[in-house]
This record gives C-alpha cells, structure tokens and sequence, in this order.
C-alpha cells in the first residue's frame, strides 16, 4: 500500500500549477503555499515531494512557513511575556528600552511576517543603519536576535536569521577613565556640597548611580552601606525595585577616611526618619533626583576638574573597584563588593591592575637603567 498523497495542484487559469499542502495535524488545517507556480504537474508534484522528504526529516518546519504574525506583533508579546534570570517579569525600564529598538531600529522589520525575516533581510537592514549609532545599532541587533530565538523555538521561524559575527556586541562609545583617590575627592569637592557624599559612595563604595539615589537613612552608616535597591525612571517617573540578579543585593563596608562625610551628611542633608532619601530632588524634599540631573550635575562637575570630559559617574564605580584589585582584592572579594553575579566583570579590574603592576615593573627598570648609566 503506497504512502497517502500529500498536497494538492491546482490548474490555474493562466495553465499554470499552483502546489500547496496543509500543516500535519493543523486544526483548523493551515496551508502552505510554494513560493512560485509550476509550468507542468510534474514539477509542481516534485515540489510537494521534496517538502514531504524535507518534514519527516526535521528539515522543515511547516509551521514556520505558514505563519503570518509579524515580527513586531511578536516581539511585543515577547517583550510582555520575557522573564528574567530570577524568574519575574522584564524590568520596566528594560521592557521600555526593548520597546524604544522595536518602533525606532527595527521599524523597517516590524511589518514583516517572521518566515520573511531572513538572513539577507537582517544583513542589508543592519548595513542601513546608521554609523553614528554603533552601540545602539549592536544593542537592537542582540535583542532582535534573542526574539529570533524564541520563534525559532516556538517554530514560527525556520531558523535564526542573525548570524552577522559580532554585530551584537556593543563597543562603548568612550574609554572608561580610571581616576585617581586625589582626582576622585577634587570632583566630590566641586559638586554642589549636598551632592559631595554621592561622588565618594560611588567611588569608595562601588555604587551604581541607580543604588545611589535610592539610598535612605537607615541603609547608611558610618560604617557600611546595605544595597537592596535602585531607582530607574520610566517616561519621567521614578521606580524602585531590586537590583537584577540577587548579587546585587549586598553590604559593602564603608572604608574609614569617608565615615565622616557620611555623618556629616547625615546630619545636614538628610530629613528626619528612616526612609529619608539621602539625595532627594531637591536638599529637604522627599521626591527622588532624576538620574538625568544627576548626571548633569556630575558633567559640570567633571568641567572644574582635570578629568576628560567624557568622565562620568559610572566610571567612578569603575575607578574604586580598579584600586580595589591593585590593593590584592580577589576575583570574589570584588564580585561582592560590586554585586555581580559572575566573575567575568571583576576578572577585568583584575587585568587593569596587572597592567598598571606591569607599568610599574618598567617603570623600576627605568629607573635602574638610569641610574646604571650614571654609575
């Protein structure tokens, strides 16, 4: 008995042949159409062959040939229904950042069934992209990637169309500067003086911009910081939620020579009871500061100091945990200091200090070659 034909051909009216087959066990039946007619039965018949060879072979996905849902209808339920690494829903920031790739970037994709979106479809719209945009171009790329992921696996997708080496990783648009402890108390000096304490917590402490202007009275003492939050802001509006990994939740001690700045700061700058902000909007309100005026604040700062001009506030972070590694800090002694949730981060203020080790080194035989010559 031979096998069950598969698919049908239909005579068109120009004499042509149109083939077409209806998923296996689709209910209601979903058909997929070929991509071309056929001049003569036979080949269209050859056609409907090869698909049924190419099916129970794994090969293909009729699913995914037939799908009509666009990227952009996908990738939005992706980005409703993505959960983190701990299990909860995205973060609002990461899911408005996501949205931001998806109706700017990705917006000659969008409209797209996501069987269309190929490997040569993503090539030429990631070679349009703008040069300007480099790190923002890699990040769109690597989320259009992970959707990409998630239809293959639902088998909406034949396959991962991003196969560009490299285009997902972004490069930062500018060097990281390591300042030095003298570099780090002249900017806290030429902040507005509400604002000093922030400038030494982010270097001293490792802080995020984010874990700095969520801190309140009873996370601070002169002795350490707890970190179990940040604040992230959404179309103007402040967030409070946890770091995210459970690493960032954390106790970093407090090293001595900044204690006081703490008590002064304390005592001067901060409401009264436990939930008082450390850096509100503005001294004496309970509303949190902007990360966006924050940032300025630290920009005109940096302008009265020798630091570049691209020096910014997460670079102090950077800067602490960098001499941190030089002072003999472990790979886990600086993991837990900065809340990663891998090595892989601290494993780079590590390398940092084994050059600056290094420079050193030449530096010593420098300086016993001059003095040899002078012998």
């Amino acid at each position: 008995m031979g096998r069950r034909e598969f698919g049908t051909v239909e005579t068109l009216p120009s004499g042509r042949h149109r083939a077409r087959y209806a998923i296996p066990g689709s209910r209601p039946k979903k058909w997929v159409n070929a991509p071309t007619t056929f001049s003569t039965k036979t080949a269209a018949k050859a056609w409907l062959n090869r698909q049924r060879t190419q099916i129970e072979d794994g090969v293909v996905r009729p699913q995914a040939v037939a799908t009509r849902t666009s990227l952009g209808e996908y990738a939005e339920q992706w980005i409703k229904t993505r959960r983190s690494a701990r299990g909860g829903p995205l973060r609002p920031t990461t899911a408005a950042t996501y949205r931001k790739y998806l109706n700017k970037q990705l917006v000659p994709l969008a409209h797209l069934a996501l069987p269309e979106v190929t490997r040569d479809v993503v090539r030429s719209w990631y070679a349009d992209l703008p040069e300007k945009t480099a790190t923002v171009n890699a990040r769109a790329y690597a989320f259009l990637k992970s959707v990409c992921a998630s239809a293959v696996d639902d088998e909406l997708m034949p396959a991962n169309p991003c196969t560009i080496r490299g285009a997902g990783q972004a490069q930062p648009k500018t060097k990281v500067t390591v300042a030095s402890p003298a570099q780090v108390h002249a900017l806290a000096d030429a902040m507005p003086e509400h604002l000093r304490l922030a400038i030494l917590l982010g270097a001293w402490c490792s802080l995020r911009n984010g874990e700095v202007l969520e801190l309140r009275r009873s996370d601070v003492t002169p002795e350490a910081v707890r970190v179990e939050r940040g604040v992230t802001f959404v179309d103007g509006s402040a967030i409070v939620g946890p770091p995210k990994t459970g690493a960032g939740v954390r106790m970093v001690a407090v090293p001595p020579h900044i204690s006081d700045a703490i008590t002064d700061h304390l005592n001067t700058w901060v409401n009264a009871g436990s939930d008082a902000l450390l850096f509100p909007r503005h001294p004496g309100e309970r509303t949190h500061m902007h990360t966006n005026t924050f940032g300025y604040f630290v920009r005109e700062a940096v302008k009265r100091t020798d630091l570049p001009p691209t020096f910014r506030f997460h670079h102090l972070r950077h800067s602490g945990l960098t001499l941190a590694a030089r002072t003999g800090a472990t790979v886990a002694e600086l993991q837990a200091r900065a809340g990663h949730s891998t090595p892989h981060m601290a494993l780079k203020y590590q390398h940092a200090a084994s050059e600056r080790d290094r420079a050193l080194a030449d530096a010593l035989s420098k300086m016993m070659a001059i003095t040899e010559n002078a012998d």
